[in-house]
């Protein structure tokens, strides 16, 4: 479970980076909006996997 919360906090945190990405290059938005969505799609799918997980866990990661 250690690694998938591992795999989990880099995801959240590569999806969070390309956010702010885009935000400060929103001309650039086209291309790397389909990479911070396919990102979100990743984040959702292990987190389908980690039972028990409070909101806190899931915007900010876990402690691991």
């Amino acid at each position: 479970m250690d690694k998938l919360k591992q795999e989990y906090n880099k995801t959240l945190q590569r999806y969070y980076n390309g956010c702010d990405y885009i935000k400060e290059h929103l001309d650039e938005a086209d291309k790397y909006l389909p990479i911070v969505l396919t990102l979100l799609n990743n984040i959702n799918g292990i987190l389908n996997r980690i039972p028990n997980k409070t909101k806190e866990e899931i915007m900010n990661g876990f402690r691991t």
